[in-house]
């Protein structure tokens, strides 16, 4: 999955993107991790899947109510 692959997983919404999916969704959430370049795992106590490679452990994931949004599209790391 290249970079635009990896954006099209989010969607914007202002100046958030958000992980369209959602949460519960870890199989889709691990494989969007595997091929994203600028994964980078987050504090141990802040991860919630067991698979250490996945969105949802990832240090530029902030949570929101239904999903989480993702940092690095945000700050353009991922273009």
């Amino acid at each position: 999955m290249d970079p635009i692959s990896v954006r099209k997983e989010f969607e914007q919404n202002g100046t958030q993107w958000i992980f369209r999916t959602g949460l519960g969704q870890y199989g889709k959430a691990r494989a969007v991790a595997l091929q994203c370049h600028f994964f980078t795992a987050d504090d141990e106590d802040e991860q919630i899947d067991d698979e250490l490679r996945s969105c949802y452990n990832c240090q530029y994931r902030r949570w929101t109510m239904t999903s989480f949004e993702c940092v690095a599209l945000n700050k353009g790391i991922i273009k």
